[in-house]
């Protein structure tokens, strides 16, 4: 699986043009028009590789902070959910290899189709991915706390199917946001480092919460995730509050 990343990359790195300007197959009044069409914050091709004034803005900005925490409480309490569904594929009583892999499959693709669908009505701008965002967390601790009550193993399916779709659909639905509050060449690629290597807490501190000593019933890993995504909510409230401020700034 990861020989074609290994393609692609080597492709874009030697073959793809870095930046509008630099582009061969387009005409100068279509360069013009893609870099008009650019946002002003966007990475330009004539901008510092290192500007400390915009790294220091970035620590700075107060969107900052509850980016990270969204990233990091969602990472640990949204994705640990994957761990669990093994076992429950198990209570339903699948023992069979091939018949297990085809149930893992179910929530993915309900990812897909939750994505999709979601995707479709923020870029029509019949929904904010803001509150999408919200939506898909609210569904999560739900989903969560059903699961602490729940005793029937379908149901039990079904919830964890559909935990795991919204805590797989959140992030790309935020993404955009994140990269938008960045200002600046420095400041976007620093924002996607640290962020994304913020991330990676949940798979050091995951599979902590979701330790086989805490199942077969995993209440104690649910109640974890629920408070960690209680505090993804407020992130969440405190990024949107922050960048909707920053916008009206910028329009007035």
């Amino acid at each position: 699986m990861g020989i074609p990343g290994i393609f692609c990359g080597i492709y874009t790195f030697f073959f793809l043009p870095n930046c509008p300007e630099t582009v061969d197959f387009l005409t100068a009044s279509e360069r013009e028009a893609i870099l008009s069409d650019l946002p002003e914050q966007a990475p330009t091709m004539k901008s510092k590789t290192i500007d400390l004034q915009q790294v220091k803005g970035l620590f700075c900005d107060p969107t900052f902070v509850p980016f990270l925490m969204i990233w990091i409480t969602h990472g640990i309490g949204g994705w640990g959910i994957s761990f669990v569904l093994p076992t429950v594929i198990y209570e339903l009583g699948i023992s069979n290899t091939a018949i297990s892999q085809v149930m893992t499959m179910h929530p993915f693709t309900l990812v897909f189709v939750i994505l999709l669908t979601l995707a479709f009505f923020v870029h029509t701008k019949r929904l904010s991915p803001w509150v999408a965002g919200l939506g898909l967390e609210a569904a999560q601790i739900v989903c969560y706390v059903l699961l602490i009550t729940v005793k029937h193993p379908i149901a039990k399916y079904i919830f964890v199917m559909i935990a795991t779709a919204a805590s797989q659909s959140f992030f790309a639905i935020i993404w955009p946001e994140r990269i938008r509050a960045a200002k600046g060449t420095t400041s976007a690629g620093l924002a996607i480092g640290v962020t994304n290597a913020s991330c990676q807490l949940m798979g050091i501190v995951g599979p902590q919460i979701y330790q086989s000593i805490f199942g077969p019933t995993y209440r104690v890993s649910y109640s974890c995730s629920i408070g960690l995504l209680c505090g993804t909510l407020l992130a969440v409230s405190a990024a949107w509050f922050f960048v909707a401020r920053q916008d009206r700034k910028e329009t007035s």
